[in-house]
């Protein structure tokens, strides 16, 4: 496979993101055949008219309206035209090796996706708040949650019967092909939160492989695009809602109708004890979007 690659970005008023970490992504990239495709969100802020004047030779497409994640990385995916795809979120800062550490790996085996250390951090580099690695999936309370207890450390290629569970987060390179037999991501977790986790379960569902790679790493800025123009409300919101739709869509039907279906039950008929207004909107939301996407 050559090592060419399209970089997807989607964008919504992350002009300032654009400026910061656009050099460290050309960087990156330094030597490889590539494409750059910035997917604009309908933004309020100046994005468009700073990337034409500065980055003219970047890809730009203009959604008319505000279509939400998901939507927005689809449109990249489909105007992609390389053999392998990065799906990044503009607040990313990239290590110079990132891309030709990442690529060598599709060479020799029929890979998916590569997902490498995710760098956690607030203000400064240093100043590092988590590291995303891997995750294990596992069922309590009546949903599937992310034990990041135990993380994998070392290079780990992850198949479909692994109890290892990848999270892409928010950078992975993969096969672009492959990710439009999955059909990008599901538009059902739109506007935003757990779009990676059902894309990375589907993967391993249709017996796709993942890469676990460390040495691949990036950086990035925790609550620095969906944080800064979202109400936290709403944020949470959407994460419960998106979580009983990630529950219902793989959790195995005997454990969700033996646990999960009498403790909703349980907590719908009693969370108004203690005002928990947001489980009961989250719920029926969850449903609604079943509903429209069935």
């Amino acid at each position: 496979m050559s090592q060419a690659i399209s970089v997807v970005l989607p964008n919504y008023n992350g002009r300032h993101l654009l400026e910061k970490n656009m050099p460290s992504l050309l960087q990156s990239l330094e030597g490889l055949e590539h494409e750059i495709i910035v997917v604009d969100d309908c933004s309020a802020d100046d994005s468009v008219l700073f990337l034409h004047s500065t980055y003219p030779d970047i890809r730009l497409i203009q959604n008319e309206t505000n279509l939400g994640f998901s939507s927005t990385c689809n449109k990249g995916i489909y105007a992609a035209r390389l053999e392998l795809l990065c799906v990044v979120n503009t607040d990313v800062t990239f290590t110079q090796d990132y891309f030709t550490k990442s690529i060598k790996e599709f060479d020799d085996s029929p890979l998916f996706a590569v997902k490498g250390d995710i760098i956690n951090y607030d203000r400064s580099f240093e100043d590092v708040i988590s590291i995303d690695r891997t995750t294990l999936l596992y069922y309590k309370r009546g949903f599937l949650r992310f034990d990041t207890r135990t993380p994998l450390t070392q290079r780990t290629l992850i198949q479909n019967n692994d109890a290892q569970f990848v999270g892409l987060g928010c950078c992975f390179v993969c096969n672009r092909e492959m990710l439009l037999e999955l059909g990008g991501f599901d538009e059902i977790y739109s506007p935003f939160y757990w779009e990676d986790c059902d894309l990375g379960r589907r993967a391993m569902e249709k017996g796709f492989k993942l890469l676990y790679l460390p040495d691949a790493k990036v950086y990035h800025q925790a609550s620095s695009t969906i944080g800064s123009y979202r109400s936290n409300n709403l944020r949470r919101l959407v994460s419960n809602r998106n979580k009983f739709l990630f529950t219902w869509r793989n959790l195995d039907k005997k454990r969700l109708w033996l646990s999960h279906t009498p403790i909703t039950v349980l907590n719908l008929l009693t969370r108004w004890i203690i005002l928990d207004w947001k489980y009961y909107a989250a719920f029926f939301w969850a449903i609604q979007r079943r509903l429209k996407f069935s």
